[in-house]
């Protein structure tokens, strides 16, 4: 559809742009937003529009996890989906049988897909390269575009020349639908091609040019291709047959604006503005920060905003710290706590605003939790990165007070505090550093566990430890606790929760856990949904490639002997801009251009929040949006099958004057109880 595009990205799910009429009051010719689907576990392949432009058709890949008796990770599968873009609801899904004979000479364990829409139906093409030379094996299978049924199947090869179009630029319908022109990737020829597809998803040639792109005028059976000036026209020979293919100079024309940013990222002497998350949750409010690249240096004092969880309303800015002019500013926290620091100063937010905490020089990681919090000051002077500090908050003084330990840390540190026999002792999960008790009257370690089971009063050994420690969740009577420990990070399928005795370091129970792919920076937070019955853990599913953090929440048995039982939900989102809700109620991932996600624990995606430069804006999944200022420029609602700008009197009965997060995840756990479809 030349009036509608679909960009599909970590940061924005799968969201479609409308271009505006030429009646539209607001930008003539710009694009815009008209819908983002709630497709965050899947990972979109192919898309296609239906004849109107009203649904969309996604063929998504999904890799699923099961449980029998231990995890077991299943081959990814191939989902077609049929999504309503007005309602943002799902018509039909219809998983796609197996690829038949394709492991036996196969080249690579992943295929490429292709959905075609044409006069003759909708057909889904998979593609697996071999280790022959010239040779593909394909498997196309006929779907019933109203109902998704699966309907004839057909497996054929391509012997002609070897291809794979993994991470293509573009796709293209011709004018009569007839013909798709895929922008395939420089796999084993030299120099760029586009693949021919016809309306029932065969591949009828190639077209060797630098970019290509169907143009109006010529027949339906035989359409026109522009092809860039400097291809060579007796190199399609064989494509000519079927097509007109024209040398011209506007060919490229619809990559400039890449061009452009390209340009833009190679040079020094031009603005690039890319926003980079500081996430913090919290129990009454929500707070996120962001900073801005300018010429290479990055701004000095990052925006944030803060919007209440119980309240309605929509995100509002945060006051700046107190004499913190001309100086480089970061912020850090958890909970409900956000701290600012410079060099030499860190400020804590209270209600009224930021408020003098304490002289810090580089920390690197705050946790707080209610009066007691653990600050990370990164060293990385010896084989531990952080020292560890213990806060302490005072009644009627803003802030903590702070006092060293001789705890360590060689990743972002967890904590839980608890008390044995008449001691305050705090228990800390700091990676290869192993579980460490520490005295908070004195601040001293007592007490190490650098394996399980093993106390010790001497450090861990860094340097051949095989034993990790990362996340910590507390028993309602404090006297067990839950964390993640990584036997190995060099072994898949080696990792366990484990339940500590906290008086004695001793292993209660070790249950099988996720395998999370440990060459990513995580934490592995750790936090409650229901106290001693479910938690939840968030990492990065090493299955889930680019598609980023997953949380898998983690139901523990009622018998001992019993398995857990463990559900999962992907994200787009990288897990260090991830949130959490101290009680359980929902969480939240960031986003690019200060936008972040809500999703409750059942994974489904409630509420978006975003702040720009003048203005600020919420929507829920069933288009109710809420907005001021400029920022309702970029929003539109959608009225049957027509986008219209905020201000049309349609969009009155979609608009609110803001939102509750609170109410909107309990919204979505009502209607999910009630068996109706989920936002």
């Amino acid at each position: 559809m030349p009036e509608r595009k679909v960009l599909w990205s970590e940061e924005n799910h799968l969201t479609f742009f409308e271009k505006q009429n030429s009646g539209e009051v607001v930008d003539p010719g710009r694009f815009v937003a008209v819908a983002s689907l709630p497709v965050n576990s899947l990972n979109p392949r192919s898309i296609v529009l239906t004849s109107n432009g009203a649904d969309a058709l996604v063929l998504s890949s999904v890799a699923a996890t099961a449980w029998e008796g231990h995890l077991v990770r299943t081959p990814s599968v191939r989902v077609v989906e049929r999504w309503n873009l007005a309602t943002r609801t799902r018509v039909w899904s219809r998983t796609l049988p197996a690829m038949p004979n394709v492991q036996d000479g196969a080249s690579s364990t992943e295929n490429d897909d292709l959905l075609t829409l044409g006069p003759r139906g909708l057909f889904a093409t998979r593609c697996m390269p071999m280790r022959e030379p010239s040779l593909t094996n394909c498997h196309v299978v006929a779907l019933d575009e109203r109902t998704g049924a699966l309907g004839a199947a057909e497996a054929w090869s391509f012997t002609d020349f070897p291809f794979s179009w993994w991470n293509h630029g573009s796709r293209e319908v011709s004018p009569g639908r007839r013909y798709t022109l895929v922008d395939a990737y420089r796999y084993w020829q030299q120099f760029p091609h586009f693949i021919v597809f016809d309306d029932v998803g065969h591949i009828v040639g190639r077209v060797r040019a630098s970019c290509a792109r169907f143009a109006e005028g010529g027949s339906e059976e035989r359409p026109t291709i522009l092809v860039d000036e400097q291809s060579n026209l007796d190199q399609n020979a064989d494509i000519s047959k079927r097509f007109r293919l024209i040398k011209d100079p506007s060919a490229c024309q619809l990559e400039k604006h890449l061009a452009e940013a390209r340009q833009s990222q190679r040079t020094d002497d031009k603005e690039r503005l890319t926003s980079q998350f500081n996430w913090v949750g919290g129990g009454r409010r929500i707070v996120w920060s962001s900073l801005t690249q300018r010429f290479l240096t990055w701004d000095k004092l990052p925006r944030s905003s803060s919007m209440d969880v119980d309240r309605v309303g929509l995100p509002a800015p945060l006051p700046e710290p107190p004499g913190v002019a001309d100086k480089q500013v970061n912020f850090a926290g958890s909970g409900s706590d956000l701290y600012a620091y410079t060099n030499e100063k860190m400020f804590h937010l209270e209600e009224t605003g930021f408020v003098f905490d304490g002289p810090k020089t580089a920390p690197g990681v705050v946790l707080s939790r209610g009066n007691e919090a653990l600050l990370a000051t990164y060293a990385g002077l010896d084989d531990s990165k952080y020292v560890l500090s213990l806060g302490k908050r005072k009644p009627g003084q803003p802030g903590f007070t702070w006092q060293k330990t001789s705890a360590v840390s060689t990743f972002s540190p967890d904590f839980v505090s608890f008390e044995h026999a008449g001691r305050p002792q705090m228990l800390i999960a700091g990676g290869k550093a192993g579980l460490q008790w520490v005295d908070t009257r004195t601040g001293q370690v007592f007490l190490r566990s650098c394996s399980p089971g093993v106390a010790s009063s001497r450090p861990c050994n860094d340097r051949n430890a095989k034993d990790e420690y990362r996340g910590l969740v507390v028993s309602s009577a404090r006297q067990t606790a839950f964390t993640m420990h990584l036997k190995d990070p060099s072994i898949r399928y080696n990792h366990s929760f484990e339940e500590i005795e906290l008086s004695t370091g001793n292993v209660r129970r070790s249950f099988p856990a996720p395998d999370w792919d440990l060459t990513s920076p995580l934490a592995l937070a750790m936090g409650w949904l229901e106290k001693d019955r479910r938690f939840w853990i968030v990492g990065h599913d090493f299955r889930a490639g680019r598609a980023g953090a997953s949380v898998t929440i983690v139901t523990l048995p009622e018998t001992d002997g019993a398995e857990p039982q463990y559900t999962s939900f992907a994200t787009q989102s990288q897990p260090a801009h991830f949130g959490a809700d101290p009680e359980g109620r929902f969480f939240a991932f960031a986003r690019d251009v200060d936008t972040i996600d809500v999703f409750a624990p059942s994974g489904s995606l409630v509420l978006t929040l975003g702040v720009r430069a003048d203005g600020a804006f919420a929507q829920a999944g069933d288009g109710r949006f809420a907005c001021t200022g400029k920022t309702c420029d970029e929003f539109r609602c959608v009225v049957g099958d027509v986008a219209r700008p905020a201000t049309d009197p349609a969009c009155a009965a979609f608009r609110v004057e803001g939102f509750s997060i609170a109410e909107e995840v309990s919204r979505a756990q009502r209607v999910r109880e009630a068996g109706k479809v989920s936002l």
